[in-house]
């Protein structure tokens, strides 16, 4: 009981850290000088400010501009993403420079190395856009290039009708997709809650296809799942457009609402990408608890208090992967930094003999559950 009472009393402390970081990062943010040129101006040209993170670009002692610059925005994968597009007098796009990001490290570089700028270069204002047809994405940093096409149309669009005085058509506004990832989330929840709560007498198989199937689709094809860095980005603020990514809703929803109503993490236990995988190796290597209890008590705290580190440096720093040691993007897409593949390729061998390694000793998801169990009222369902 005194346990219980001592981690609900530092659960609480905890939440008034994050909320202090949060007020802290806004202040901090909020002092900042932000540099709308970001070194994409031509060296031969003048800037003159017009206001609204825009600019007209003169040539030596010319009177008419012959290039705009914009600073556009869109929802990233991580927070709102801020794209320079420079355009010339014709409506063509020249340049294009990610100005402020919040997205993974590993995500922007892979948009990079794909040449998804130097693909949107040369378009005009005019020009459609449209994914899959005039641009692609690239694949493992869909949401990234999005935001990066996004910012390239939007701000051509802006400069061509209120700089160039051009007939621009109106943007659509975009319409509600729900697609595989979204049909086969809520599948997944509803085959994990009759696994629990009715077909009991076949909730050891229900438990194998939801965990099957959350690797498969939501792991491997969509890789689409629940992390730190995307909790960390509606802490502070940066909510998509439910419109287009309303499976980031479904799933955050649906892992806040299972745990608050009937007190168990039906996403973790059932549906995790990562832990079917770990699952899947653990049941060729025979895995179970290899450890003494003491010793997986001192790594909870380990884990709790990496978990809250990375939340702090999150809110105080206002970027979502500041402290960034998940292990998801490697494990299911192959993305990530050096030191991310080193983790994940040691965790996948544990795997084969510790029962899911990551989620008892570093997964960042299991501590924010506890913290909900501690400050949620008790219920039995």
């Amino acid at each position: 009981m005194k346990r219980k009472r001592l981690e609900r009393i530092l659960a609480i402390i905890s939440l008034f850290l994050v909320i202090m970081a949060g007020v802290l990062g806004i202040r901090r943010e909020a002092k900042d000088v932000n540099n709308y040129l970001n070194g994409i101006i031509p060296e031969d040209h003048r800037a003159e400010a017009l206001g609204g993170e825009r600019f007209a670009l003169y040539e030596p002692d010319s009177l008419t501009a012959d290039l705009y610059l914009i600073n556009a925005s869109a929802a990233g994968y991580g927070g709102d993403m801020v794209v320079s597009v420079l355009l010339d007098s014709a409506g063509i796009i020249r340049d294009l420079k990610v100005a402020r990001h919040r997205e993974t490290p590993s995500f922007l570089e892979k948009t990079e190395k794909k040449g998804l700028i130097r693909s949107l270069v040369g378009k005009s204002y005019d020009d459609s856009f449209v994914i899959g047809e005039d641009v692609d994405v690239v694949s493992g940093a869909t949401y990234t290039s999005e935001a990066i096409i996004s910012c390239a149309q939007l701000g051509s669009k802006k400069l061509a009708r209120d700089q160039l005085k051009l007939e621009v058509s109106a943007l659509e506004a975009p319409g509600l997709e729900i697609g595989i990832p979204e049909f086969a989330l809520l599948a997944l929840y509803v085959l994990a809650l009759l696994g629990i709560y009715k077909l009991t007498k076949y909730k050891r198989t229900i438990r194998w296809i939801t965990m099957l199937g959350g690797l498969l689709i939501l792991g491997f094809w969509f890789s689409v799942p629940l992390t730190l860095s995307k909790l960390n980005s509606f802490l502070l603020g940066y909510f998509p457009d439910w419109h287009t990514q309303m499976y980031w809703y479904l799933l955050i929803g649906g892992f806040l609402l299972s745990i608050v109503l009937t007190r168990k993490n039906i996403y973790c236990t059932w549906i995790c990408p990562l832990g079917g995988l770990q699952e899947c190796l653990g049941a060729v290597g025979g895995a179970k608890p290899r450890f003494s209890r003491r010793f997986n008590g001192i790594m909870k705290w380990v884990q709790r208090g990496v978990a809250l580190l990375a939340i702090l440096m999150a809110l105080y720093f206002r970027n979502p992967v500041k402290l960034n040691y998940e292990i998801f993007g490697v494990a299911l897409s192959l993305t990530g930094a050096t030191y991310l593949f080193v983790m994940t390729g040691l965790f996948i061998v544990a795997s084969v003999f510790i029962k899911r390694p990551w989620c008892t000793y570093l997964c960042p998801i299991i501590p924010l559950e506890e913290m909900l169990r501690l400050l949620s009222p008790k219920k039995k369902v």
